[in-house]
């Protein structure tokens, strides 16, 4: 019999079970451990995670509302991948948004906001060098990130918030598609930041369109740059 005096742990409530297990279920979806096309079960979901369905359907359904997954009464719950119209409307939207924060930063980075970047681009070089590929699209999406905080301006950092899912999973189709853009990228990514610290706004705004353009036909097109 437990003694009075034993701890006892306060019981976990309903909110944060469904914010772990929406973390958790967006974790596996975005890191391309559940790929498009994936069935899931509530049941062995809730397994998985040691909960009830309860906090996994809440979680589900949230997904649902962001894009993740799709759920019917004919198929049942499906990961979903980006539809060709999702593509594009990413790619336009971080075009238009940041070859103007590039353009804007161009000549005005302190010298802390220039270390950081050259420290990140260090972190992907070695990243490379170490066939690391998960440690690069993370310094990938980073450096992106970083830019946009620069110009402090709180909508722009909600928009690339918004996205940042979204990024990771572009990056990584990007990646599966084509085995030697990390590298191409890599060197976009120094020739973009070379051109912000220089202080040349135009070539650098071209370049970051360039950059996303790459990898957007690298997913319209997966069958010229297999390899």
């Amino acid at each position: 019999m437990a003694s009075i005096l034993d701890p006892v742990s306060p019981p976990i409530s309903p909110s944060r079970l469904q914010s772990r297990a929406y973390q958790e279920l967006k974790r596996l979806i975005v890191s391309g451990e559940f790929p498009p096309g994936t069935f899931l079960s509530e049941r062995q979901l809730a397994q998985q995670l040691s909960m009830s369905k309860t906090p996994v359907h809440v979680a589900l359904e949230r997904l649902e509302a962001e894009g993740f997954v799709t759920i019917s009464a004919q198929q049942g719950i499906v990961v979903r991948g980006m539809s060709l119209d999702d593509i594009l409307d990413h790619y336009e939207l971080r075009e238009a948004l940041e070859s103007w924060v590039v353009r804007r930063l161009a000549g005005k980075l302190s010298a802390e906001q220039c270390q950081a970047l050259e420290t990140n681009l260090a972190g992907q070089h070695q990243a490379l060098a170490e066939n690391d590929l998960r440690q690069l699209i993370l310094l990938d999406e980073q450096m992106h990130f970083l830019l946009c905080s620069y110009l402090n301006n709180r909508e722009i950092i909600a928009t690339m918030e918004r996205l940042r899912d979204k990024v990771h999973q572009v990056i990584l189709r990007v990646t599966d598609t084509d085995r030697t853009r990390p590298l191409e990228s890599t060197n976009e990514h120094v020739a973009i930041i070379q051109a912000v610290i220089a202080g040349d706004g135009d070539r650098a705004a071209q370049l970051m369109i360039d950059h996303l353009e790459a990898g957007k036909h690298r997913i319209l097109n997966p069958e010229r740059f297999a390899r």
